[in-house]
């Protein structure tokens, strides 16, 4: 089988599924021997799904046979970041002291996957605990710096590291990633790609390790926008398992519209480098032709201050309650208790929250009553700032 197919975008690869000129089970033993063979040397792979994968792809293979073709996703393979939960399959979080965790149910984003057919080949590789540890540091994670098949000698970003150099090394056709503050749209940017971060609520987060419960986010990278289109579809949607999740529908059209509005933040390009500035301005130029281009100017609000005291706050207390709740389960080993413990440290760590604090918290519950009322205070301090920096000045 030719390895042009490796670079094709879903669309494509989807007519000659759906045309039966491409086995689903051929296609997706393409994929397994790029992963098998190219993973490790990206460090973009932390466990292949070989036999799962198998088997999906010879249901999809059959249901085409029969003429129950299920969508653009029937029988395309792809990978998934490892803090979804896959039933069976260990679930890293990125993080070597989770490497043999295992869920028994699949997380949501896995479920409407498979039903929309598509192939899950591999659980990618991630900054551990998805940036507990400083979205600077490539070699947080137990399986190395994922390195980028652009320039071997770069990063691909994190924390969505691996989905970022799998989608780009034609590992798989397209990947699942998360973002919190950039883990997303950070690997699509280094390594060429399509990256969508949906819409807070568009596609449930059940089953994924949570870091920050009011800015987490899951959504696909790709070759193509509109292969994150066909993929977004597939993921969004309401889910009793998640509350948060919007029960607004969403559906992804393809027409050829114009009379978009893009804005764009004045000097957003400083600091950047000549390559970056240009490439930049090309992406303007495309854009301008299907819609208007203007600059538009935010309100002067204390944006990263608020998002930083957001993130910290709920990293840590996610961390907590997590820890204070199997602490106190009937028959919880030693080794668990641990290993929550370990995973509290960390992100207290990334959120600049003394161990000597974190500790107290782990024993005494009070203690973790002020910790977050301390953080809390911060933000209306910040908001209370603003409200008296904004009716200080005049009309």
């Amino acid at each position: 089988m030719s390895s042009e197919l490796l670079f094709k975008p879903v669309r494509e690869l989807a007519a000659l599924v759906r045309a039966r000129q491409l086995s689903p089970v051929a296609l997706t033993e393409l994929y397994l021997d790029r992963l098998e063979r190219l993973g490790p040397k990206y460090n973009a792979v932390v466990t292949i799904t070989r036999e799962r994968a198998l088997s999906q792809a010879r249901r999809a293979e059959g249901e085409i046979a029969a003429g129950r073709y299920r969508g653009a996703l029937h029988g395309i393979p792809y990978g998934a970041k490892d803090l979804l939960a896959t039933a069976g399959t260990p679930t890293t979080w990125g993080a070597a002291p989770y490497r043999e965790q295992r869920f028994d149910f699949d997380a949501t984003v896995i479920g409407k996957l498979e039903e929309a057919g598509a192939v899950l080949c591999a659980k990618l590789a991630m900054i551990e605990l998805a940036g507990g540890m400083g979205y600077r540091q490539p070699t947080a994670s137990f399986t190395g710096p994922c390195i980028n098949p652009w320039d071997t000698d770069a990063w691909t970003g994190g924390s969505s590291s691996g989905s970022g150099a799998a989608v780009a090394a034609g590992l798989v056709p397209f990947a699942i990633g998360s973002e919190t503050w950039g883990s997303i749209l950070s690997p699509a940017g280094y390594c060429g790609l399509a990256g969508l971060r949906p819409t807070y609520g568009r596609v449930s987060r059940h089953g994924a390790m949570a870091l920050c419960w009011t800015l987490d986010k899951l959504g696909p990278l790709a070759l193509t926008a509109d292969d994150c289109g066909l993929v977004l579809e597939a993921i969004a949607g309401a889910d009793s398992a998640d509350p948060t999740a919007s029960e607004r529908p969403y559906r992804y059209e393809v027409a050829d519209r114009r009379g978009f509005r893009f804005g764009v933040i004045p000097d957003v390009t400083d600091g950047c480098e000549d390559a970056v500035v240009a490439n930049f301005r090309r992406s303007l130029e495309e854009l301008a032709k299907i819609g208007m281009v203007e600059e538009v100017t935010l309100p002067d609000l204390p944006y990263e201050q608020i998002t930083r005291t957001i993130l910290q706050v709920e990293a840590v207390s996610a961390g907590s309650l997590l820890y204070a709740a199997l602490r106190y389960v009937e028959g919880l080993g030693l080794m668990w208790r641990q290993r929550w413990a370990a995973y509290v440290t960390v992100i207290a760590t990334a959120a600049f929250i003394p161990l000597e604090v974190v500790e107290l918290t782990r024993r005494v519950s009070w203690v973790k009553l002020v910790v977050i009322a301390m953080n809390v205070a911060v933000v209306w301090y910040l908001v209370a700032r603003l409200r008296i920096k904004r009716t200080s000045r005049p009309d």
